[in-house]
């Protein structure tokens, strides 16, 4: 085969989840031309896949040096930067995401100037929410940085978080969503740019054990709705965007996780998955996982579940992030594949969320073991 047959094959062999005659058919790519980016970049790319991101980042390195425009690798290198803790480098590269896929176009442009550090007192600072949901309560935390430099802080985000970011952040920051008219402002910049600007690093990333809490009337409707305590209440949530190309990875099998429900119904367990469908539903209801459907609008609504919960037991998702943010412990089965940035390699605790404990798969498409420590983990939990 010649170079771009062997590139083609590796990519197969990667969507067919085996990585490792991936990086064969690269590798084989690369030594049948040594100026192939492609075979470079996905050879890099996959190897940062597998957990092994310093080795990745020498290859990502030369298909940029080969292809400073090729946007992939420039993302790509950013990524591998970022999960290796590199964060000096990360951030600074992380800017590439806004010329690469779902986000390429989408910068917003406006006349102000957009903010890289200038000084901030009695100035007006617009920040634009960005990405998944997960992303803008996971980045929330540097407004305050911007108000402690003497800003006022006009945060633009969709409505159900902005329901919620309007609970925490108190004036003279401004929350704000499509629905309502543009304030005047001095600066802009994205929410996920401010840690680069302000020099975020992993050595003096602040652990903010809780930065985010329910509106007082949310967390009394959920006392309500949920009476008197009768045991260990336990939420779960086990797939994150099912339109997402990696969620085939970081989502439990239904299977997997209703056993572990099954075999442990001394607990309460309580569905925090807003999008299962009815047979998944109906499965769980059959062995007494409560569902709340209808009572979940918004991301208060779902804080102020939460804030009743003894454990959230989730995926890389946006509950998990919305768990860390408001200090609830919240355990997370990481896939052992693809895994994403911020949750770095080799550890099992977070430097973003003090009360988040990881159960990493030991290999590719494992569950099993993280869920079973897990189990155990549930035993010893003390409320």
């Amino acid at each position: 085969m010649n170079t771009d047959e062997l590139i083609t094959r590796g990519n197969e062999f990667r969507a067919q989840n085996q990585p490792t005659e991936a990086l064969k058919c690269y590798a084989h790519a690369f030594a049948e031309d040594m100026n192939s980016v492609a075979a470079f970049n996905n050879y890099g790319n996959v190897l940062r896949e597998c957990g092994h991101a310093k080795r990745a980042i020498p290859f990502l390195q030369a298909a940029v040096e080969m292809a400073p425009q090729f946007v992939t690798a420039q993302f790509n290198l950013a990524v591998a930067y970022l999960i290796s803790g590199d964060y000096a480098r990360g951030w600074p590269q992380y800017e590439w995401r806004w010329r690469y896929e779902h986000l390429d176009g989408l910068l917003p442009k406006f006349e102000q100037p957009r903010w890289s550090g200038q000084d901030l007192k009695d100035k007006t600072i617009l920040v634009i929410g960005e990405q998944g949901h997960g992303d803008n309560i996971q980045f929330i935390r540097f407004v305050e940085p911007l108000i402690a430099a003497g800003a006022k802080v006009i945060v633009h985000v969709d409505e159900n978080t902005a329901v919620l970011f309007r609970v925490n952040l108190l004036p003279p920051t401004e929350v704000i969503t499509n629905a309502d008219p543009l304030p005047a402002f001095d600066y802009w910049t994205p929410i996920m740019s401010i840690p680069g600007i302000i020099g975020v690093t992993l050595e003096n990333l602040q652990h903010r054990v809780q930065y985010l809490t329910a509106s007082k009337q949310s967390i009394q409707q959920w006392q309500q709705v949920l009476g008197p305590k009768k045991g260990l209440r336990v939420g779960v949530c086990w797939s994150g965007r099912k339109d997402s190309w990696i969620n085939q990875h970081k989502a439990i099998p239904f299977a997997e996780i209703f056993e572990v429900i099954k075999r442990n119904p001394e607990y309460h367990w309580i569905n925090l998955q807003a999008d299962c469908s009815e047979e998944e539903g109906a499965a769980l209801a059959g062995i007494g996982v409560s569902t709340y459907p209808g009572a979940i609008r918004n991301w208060d609504d779902t804080a102020g579940l939460i804030q009743h919960l003894d454990v959230v037991i989730g995926v890389d998702t946006a509950v998990g992030h919305l768990a860390g943010a408001m200090g609830r412990p919240f355990w997370l089965p990481l896939n052992q594949f693809g895994q994403d940035w911020r949750w770095l390699l080799d550890r099992e605790d977070s430097p973003w969320y003090p009360t988040c404990r990881i159960f990493r798969q030991p290999s590719l498409g494992d569950w099993t073991t993280p869920l079973k420590k897990i189990e155990q983990y549930l035993t010893w939990f003390k409320v």
